[in-house]
């Protein structure tokens, strides 16, 4: 669609957009005349954070940038990522109700203030009749009603209470219906022209009541709601709205901005083809979210001895950073997070941080005002080939797919009949991209941004389903990559992180986790089906004697087989528990034997921030009988075991008998491959 740029034509960014997208200066104009709190948080009224000189981030230059777009331009971001009270900026800086005086308290220092003086800036600052929608809107309908009459009913009252209050506010004369908005629209602007006036229509959220009914799976609501019918202006109120827009920016006198969270509903919604995406510019990368720079000047408004503010500053990088877009210079925080944070910091700080150094660090550091609703991971899960983007995200892989910008919600959960399972998770890691799941690694590949992120993928994946294709072709073509990542869900799917880095889980537990998860799939659980040749054994490989072939979680005699037709895998698995290894953080070794739930989230940090070969080399506390001394000689000796084992394929009747070695490192899991590594 022509409002959309496709990504796949995006050049790399040279080092002449790093220094376009250099901030000048910040404006934080926090100082004792400050009333209230020193952070915003949850406030997104421009005017009100300046009159009461709270923390504010200047990104006022991007005013300018915008004036050189198209006269209908369109900005997506993850959710509460300050889309908001940039929004509402643009609106002070070109109400032409926005008096001399306000205008230089709100603006005066800003990036923007100097070229609104100029000749160029005149023109457009303070010279619009500016009309602010915002379509948060309710969606849950009172007892009876039926749903969708009760939102089509709640976007016309919307609508017609701000168009009676935008006339009232400028004195404007015009023939305003609740019943027909498009008609009134009309009106308005025709009101603004006899004065010789401009229009300038700010739409925020465009699509949150959308994704609601999107993400309820109500597909009725949503087609009548949003989608309507092709070809037919009026079909859908949204529909409606937005080609109702397109003619007015026909005239030159008529500007709009609109935010929102995914392209997904403009594209069904089909008349909002006129606009630019400002979602993909390299010069708008940084319009919305934190530097580090700006991190860093925050916490020097808060009383804090260096060591701790080198502590908050290391907690808000690994929580809250990570975020990169197309044009990026450097990793972004969410700004929404950050204020949560300051703002509990700034009441007591040493509290604050003590709670921090506690056993509910993630608690603490997640605001539920920002929660990813968990029907989005149930949605991506939903459509072809969302399952595996959902597992290979939270197994930490990158993923090489390029984003799409112009798909429908039907074509998302119903592609058409040939295309590529590569497509099909394009679109699924595309979703999981808007809502801040994911987002651009230094290398342009899709990953996890932070631990937040990653701690909300872990939480609302946990019924996850994992398809029996993913186990059939991990037996059939067995590789490292396809065993850890089936591993690693299957074990984060039962466990959590407390109990993974419990001393009393032992290797026959989690052994257990995994020979049942595979083994319900066979049982025609989940995606499984009743007809699969799917097998899974447990079963001693050694030898026939019953006391040489004893269970213990010492000895690691107990492996998974599992098998399909004549291809086999054998899964050699050895666990190590906190209480076993060497630290780098003196917290944790000194919690590690008997109060390790204390040091559960720092463990998971820790082992979570080291290479494969990293973690290979972390030493053992203790040297074993065998000689092993680190992590890699543990691994070792999964790997030679499992080699012997699978030299025995002829007594199980299979033509193939592939061992790997798996060993897990507390939160962490190694898969090798026995037969490379011996």
């Amino acid at each position: 669609m022509a409002f959309l740029q496709r990504m796949r034509c995006r050049p790399v960014l040279t080092s002449a957009h790093s220094v376009m997208l250099h901030r000048h200066h910040l404006s934080h104009r926090m100082n004792s005349s400050c009333t209230g709190p020193l952070f915003p948080y949850g406030k997104t009224d421009f005017a009100s954070i300046r009159e009461r000189n709270q923390f504010f981030v200047d990104n006022s230059r991007f005013i300018k940038e915008l004036e050189q777009q198209a006269e209908s331009n369109i900005l997506l971001r993850p959710p509460r990522f300050g889309k908001s009270l940039f929004a509402n900026m643009l609106a002070r800086y070109y109400d032409v109700n926005t008096t001399q005086e306000q205008f230089e308290r709100w603006f005066g220092g800003l990036d923007i203030f100097e070229h609104a003086k100029s000749a160029e800036g005149l023109k457009s600052a303070r010279q619009y009749h500016v009309l602010k929608l915002n379509f948060s809107i309710d969606v849950v309908p009172a007892h009876g009603q039926d749903r969708m009459t009760w939102i089509a009913g709640n976007l016309r009252a919307h609508i017609y209470a701000n168009l009676t209050r935008f006339a009232s506010k400028y004195g404007l004369s015009a023939d305003i219906r609740e019943a027909n908005f498009a008609y009134s629209l009309e009106k308005v602007t025709e009101a603004i022209h006899s004065r010789g006036g401009r229009l300038y229509v700010i739409v925020d959220e465009y699509d949150r009541f959308a994704n609601k009914l999107m993400l309820d799976a109500d597909l009725g609501a949503y087609e009548s709601i949003v989608a309507g019918k092709s070809g037919q202006a009026l079909s859908s109120p949204i529909r409606s709205f937005f080609e109702t827009l397109k003619m007015l920016a026909e005239d030159g006198t008529f500007r709009s901005y609109t935010t929102g969270i995914a392209p997904i509903a403009l594209a069904d919604a089909s008349g909002a083809n006129h606009m630019w995406s400002l979602t993909h510019e390299p010069d708008f990368a940084d319009v919305c979210g934190f530097k580090r720079a700006d991190v860093e000047t925050a916490l020097a408004h808060v009383d804090l001895r260096p060591h701790d503010v080198k502590f908050a500053l290391n907690l808000m990088e690994k929580y809250y950073d990570g975020y990169r877009f197309d044009g990026s210079t450097e990793p972004l925080y969410n700004p929404a997070l950050c204020l949560f944070f300051l703002t509990r910091l700034a009441k007591n700080p040493s509290y604050f941080l003590e709670e921090l150094r506690g056993p509910r660090r993630m608690k603490r550091m997640s605001d539920r005002n920002v929660n990813v609703s968990e029907s989005v991971v149930g949605l991506v899960q939903r459509a072809p080939g969302g399952c595996e983007a959902v597992l290979a995200a939270r197994s930490g892989e990158p993923l090489d797919v390029d984003l799409w910008d112009d798909f429908r919600l039907r074509e998302f959960l119903s592609p058409a009949e040939g295309e590529s399972s590569s497509t099909d998770a394009s679109q699924a890691a595309t979703m999981m991209y808007h809502h801040g799941l994911l987002t651009y690694s230094a290398t342009r590949k899709l990953v996890v941004p932070n631990l937040i992120a990653k701690h909300r993928l872990l939480h609302q994946a946990c019924s996850v389903r994992i398809p029996l294709r993913a186990v059939e072709e991990a037996v059939l073509h067995p590789t490292e990559r396809r065993w850890r990542r089936l591993i690693e869900d299957i074990f984060v799917l039962g466990n959590s992180v407390a109990t993974l880095c419990d001393n009393n889980c032992n290797e026959a537990a989690l052994q257990s986790a995994l020979c049942s998860a595979i083994g319900q799939l066979t049982r025609g659980i989940g995606n499984a089906s009743h007809e699969s040749e799917l097998k899974v054994k447990v079963k001693v490989l050694e030898n026939e004697n019953e006391n040489e072939n004893k269970k213990t979680s010492e000895d690691g005699y107990a492996d998974i087989l599992v098998q399909t037709g004549g291809s086999g895998v054998l899964l050699e698995l050895k666990r190590l528990r906190p209480r076993q290894i060497e630290f780098k953080s003196e917290r944790i070794m000194e919690k590690r034997d008997k109060k390790v739930r204390f040091v559960a989230e720092e463990i998971s940090e820790e082992l979570g921030g080291m290479s494969e070969e990293e973690l290979c080399e972390v030493k053992l506390r203790y040297v074993s009988k065998s000689g092993m001394r680190t992590v890699g000689d543990v691994l070792d000796s999964a790997c030679k075991q499992a080699a012997k084992y699978a030299a025995l394929k002829e007594s199980h009747r299979l033509d193939r008998l592939h061992g790997f070695g798996v060993v897990s490192v507390a939160t962490r899991i190694i898969v090798r491959d026995a037969e490379l590594n011996v």
